[in-house]
């Protein structure tokens, strides 16, 4: 008796991760647009400071096609940064404006992106140190911290008191300067 072939099974497709790497022309395409709207928010930011209070009222108007705003980038610029300054982290949201064009300027000239992942941790965490710190004055002017400087610093201030939320900023700041500016005692005197 002849033997019967077992039924072969049939292979399934291996499972392949997508492929990140960009190509020279979309390196190019992503930096332009990244340096654009880096620009974007820079004029939007810039322009809220001056605007914000002009703004402030047509905010819940936006999808109205006959509201203006006083933004220079109109209703998009009014809802970025009111979002970013406002409700984020008040002036420090310029340093997104900073880092994202510096993302474009790195992947449009193909620069090393180890240096842009550093410039990007950073550069949030100064953000967010410069929030908490102006939100110390948030009661004087709600641009300076913005919400989550104002609601940070009152969490850290509910547990660490004033004097505790003081010496964790100043520690944080001497951390930033002796890591990453390289800053020493023996270079300072």
């Amino acid at each position: 008796m002849a033997k019967k072939k077992a039924p072969q099974k049939q292979k399934q497709p291996r499972f392949t991760k997508p492929s990140l790497t960009l190509s020279p022309k979309n390196k190019i395409i992503l930096g332009s647009f990244l340096f654009l709207f880096g620009l974007a928010l820079l004029i939007a930011f810039v322009s809220f400071l001056f605007n914000w209070q002009a703004d402030q009222s047509v905010l819940s108007q936006l999808e109205d096609r006959e509201v203006k705003t006083q933004n220079l980038l109109n209703k998009f610029g009014a809802g970025i940064s009111n979002f970013f300054i406002y409700q984020g982290f008040g002036i420090a949201s310029f340093a997104l404006a900073v880092l994202t064009i510096t993302s474009g300027i790195y992947f449009f000239f193909n620069l090393n992106k180890k240096a842009l992942k550093n410039f990007w941790f950073w550069g949030v965490l100064v953000m967010i140190w410069f929030s908490v710190f102006f939100g110390f004055f948030s009661g004087s002017n709600s641009l300076l911290g913005g919400t989550i400087g104002y609601e940070m610093n009152d969490y850290l201030q509910d547990y660490l008191g004033f004097t505790g939320t003081v010496l964790l900023l100043t520690f944080l700041m001497v951390v930033y300067l002796v890591a990453r500016l390289k800053v020493t005692p023996e270079k300072v005197l």
